[in-house]
């Protein structure tokens, strides 16, 4: 009927960058099998191995068969972030407080990203908005003005524990620092080092450089997101003022 939208024109709206919509579902490609493919690679070589060319070699089609599906390298990563995203519980419980409700959705997210890794890479370079980002970001913002921060407020406390949760994610748990820590004799030897430093020099270091370099990384994270919390707290305003 005229002036009616398509089914898919709300979705499509929702996307900054939004990918082309066809008939792909008569290929031998898809763009689901594209994305998967793509995370593939991700978290066997790392974001930086991810290009058109390898992706094509890895589904055994020429380059510009990736066309059909993908616009190019920009709107190929959106896509894998915008699926990863999406793996984000974006639930909670409006009856629980602001600060446990933030803290749930960084975990979660936490939890996503590190479970594809390679894939916070990404974000670095790219902030898709896309229909999952935005449901990510509705639901961190949602306890945020519901805890009385103003609007402005409320946007950079999110951007803060998201640019947190997303630093803390890029330290993948599988590197040679992250191992190292892991590692019992490994991580005595390191705090034995700190104890050892000459406290004249190194005071600070020499009383509690081996906190930092603690192998609980949850305990790590844990730390610092309710470092970041309490701070925001302190921009809430105060009943009656």
């Amino acid at each position: 009927m005229a002036g009616q939208q398509s089914p898919d024109a709300g979705s499509a709206a929702l996307w900054f960058d939004p990918p082309d919509e066809g008939p792909v579902e008569r290929r031998a490609l898809s763009r689901e099998r594209v994305v998967a493919e793509a995370l593939a690679i991700i978290a066997a070589d790392g974001a930086q191995a991810l290009s058109m060319r390898a992706l094509a070699a890895h589904l055994g089609v020429v380059p510009g068969a990736l066309y059909r599906y993908v616009r190019g390298k920009e709107q190929l990563h959106d896509l894998v972030l915008d699926a990863v995203l999406g793996e984000t519980d974006c639930r909670t419980n409006a009856s629980e407080p602001w600060t446990l409700q933030i803290a749930t959705l960084a975990r979660r997210l936490r939890a996503v990203l590190e479970s594809h890794p390679g894939t916070a890479a990404l974000l670095k370079t790219r902030d898709p908005l896309s229909p999952t980002s935005l449901d990510l970001a509705e639901a961190f913002l949602t306890p945020l003005l519901a805890a009385g921060l103003p609007g402005r407020e409320a946007a950079l406390a999110f951007r803060v524990v998201y640019d947190y949760t997303l630093g803390f994610a890029l330290a993948d748990p599988t590197s040679p620092a992250e191992q190292r820590l892991r590692d019992t004799a490994t991580r005595e030897h390191l705090h034995a080092f700190f104890r050892a430093l000459p406290a004249d020099r190194f005071p600070a270091l020499s009383t509690c450089g081996l906190y930092a370099w603690d192998g609980d990384r949850d305990q790590r994270f844990t730390a610092g997101l309710e470092t970041l919390l309490r701070g925001i707290e302190a921009y809430r305003p105060t009943p009656g003022s």
